[in-house]
């Protein structure tokens, strides 16, 4: 079998490949299980997990962020390692990804002295993190858990994944492929943070976070509301990690915090509302482990930091913030 690399591919934007790509991109929904899958004669795979070649080195910038710490010693597959995952796909239908994470970081910790780790996260790896952690029991987290720096993690869902879903994000996804993620039955804004807000109007409705399921029937989405009920709530009660934690983020960027669909929800936004964040999640996300303070076993260091103008896919090759990062990992051992 030839595999052939989907995401991101540059090469099925050209009219030959486009029908193609949006096709195997495209799941199908199992009315026996309630679930979606790949369709058949369909198979896609996480391309080298436990190493950095899998992870998306130019949106994010990550060749900065690995010559970085390469500089400090650290060598790719040796105690410097990357966890990618399907981002369609709702953290519970990904099987495999806290077995194969739990043997990556077992395997570190065995074969560097039995070091414990730090996990860095971005953005939704920090809610793919927060629940990893959350399956693990706390003597497992105690000894090979050094600590986890979460990057804009968006741990109560993301705003900006609205417009998305309803119309798609042109020109590499049609709206009908992104409804059929189920990521967006999960990574919606969670009402635990987001409350009454209202995120989405058009002439005749108005939706916040606790009628997003409503929204996704409104918009068409009929198999992402069915799902919505049992995926929504993964995370919905934003359980502390319970080891040693540092929330960055960037911040003092216009960013969306609401959409108006004036000519309804099959069309453009007609308006966005903007307010605070990093550009892309806005400040309510990026800040929502602040409940934290509250719940997390007060014998683990909780620290919070925003970074003023750092963009959100600019944060893991920020300078200002693997300094920081540097300077955690050399302060805790």
């Amino acid at each position: 079998m030839q595999w052939t690399t989907i995401w991101i591919n540059l090469k099925f934007l050209a009219p030959t490949f486009f029908k193609c790509f949006q096709t195997v991109f495209t799941m199908e929904f199992d009315n026996e299980t309630n679930s979606f899958r790949d369709r058949s004669g369909v198979e896609i795979r996480i391309f080298d997990f436990g190493l950095f070649d899998g992870l998306l080195w130019e949106y994010l910038e990550l060749e900065e962020f690995q010559l970085y710490f390469q500089q400090m010693g650290y060598s790719n597959g040796v105690n410097l390692h990357g966890a990618p995952y399907d981002f369609r796909r709702a953290v519970t239908m990904i099987s495999d990804f806290t077995k194969n994470l739990t043997s990556v970081i077992e395997k570190t910790f065995l074969s560097n002295g039995n070091k414990r780790v730090y996990l860095i996260s971005h953005s939704t790896g920090g809610s793919m993190t927060l629940y990893f952690l959350n399956q693990q029991t706390q003597q497992w987290k105690d000894k090979y858990v050094a600590g986890w720096i979460s990057l804009s993690g968006n741990l109560a869902g993301e705003i900006d994944n609205l417009p998305n879903v309803i119309n798609g994000f042109l020109p590499l996804v049609f709206s009908q492929a992104a409804r059929t993620w189920d990521f967006y039955a999960w990574r919606l804004p969670e009402p635990i943070v987001y409350g009454n807000k209202i995120i989405v109007s058009t002439s005749s409705k108005q939706y916040s976070s606790f009628n997003m399921s409503t929204l996704l029937t409104d918009m068409g989405a009929v198999e992402l509301a069915l799902v919505y009920p049992h995926l929504s709530t993964v995370l919905a009660s934003l359980d502390p990690p319970n080891v040693n934690t540092w929330c960055f983020y960037g911040a003092n960027l216009s960013t969306p915090i609401g959409y108006v669909y004036a000519n309804g929800l099959n069309e453009k936004p007609t308006s966005i509302i903007n307010g605070m964040g990093d550009g892309e999640q806005d400040d309510l996300t990026n800040m929502s482990c602040e409940k934290w303070k509250e719940t997390m076993d007060k014998k683990y260091e909780f620290a919070m930091q925003g970074f003023n103008g750092v963009k959100h896919t600019k944060l893991p090759a920020d300078r200002n913030i693997l300094e920081t990062i540097s300077a955690i990992i050399r302060r805790n051992g």
